[in-house]
C-alpha cells in the first residue's frame, strides 16, 4: 500500500499538531485533577477528526471509494499517531542500550 506523499505529510502534521495541543491544553487538566491518562487518546482522536473534517484530507482515497469512510480512517490514523507521539515524547525514557556500560565493558575486557 503506497500513500500519496503530500497527503501523508499533511496527516503527519495533523498527528504532531494534535499531540502538541493535547499536551498543552488537555494533559494539564488530567494532571491537576488526577484523572486516568488512558482517556487522553480520545481528545487526540477528536482533534484529528476535526482537522480531517476541516481539511477534507483522505489518506485512503485510492483504496476506499467512500470518502467518508476514508476520512474516518484517516482521523483514526492521525489520532492514533498523536497518541503514539505522546507516548514516545512524554513517556518514560526508554534506552535501547547504555553507552556508558559499553565503555565500562571495554575498560574491563
Amino acid at each position: 500500500m503506497e500513500f500519496d506523499v503530500t497527503v501523508l505529510g499533511v496527516v503527519i502534521g495533523m498527528m504532531v499538531l494534535a499531540n502538541r495541543l493535547v499536551a498543552m491544553l488537555v494533559t494539564p487538566l488530567f494532571d491537576k485533577y488526577g484523572w486516568d491518562k488512558f482517556w487522553l487518546m480520545y481528545p487526540a482522536w477528536i482533534l484529528a477528526g476535526v482537522f480531517v473534517w476541516l481539511t477534507g484530507v483522505n489518506l485512503f482515497a485510492p483504496y476506499i471509494p467512500d470518502a467518508l469512510v476514508g476520512q474516518i480512517l484517516t482521523a483514526i490514523v492521525a489520532g492514533g499517531g498523536a497518541n503514539l507521539l505522546h507516548d514516545l515524547s512524554d513517556g518514560p525514557s526508554l534506552r535501547v542500550f547504555d553507552i556508558g556500560s559499553l565503555d565500562d565493558d571495554e575498560d574491563n575486557g
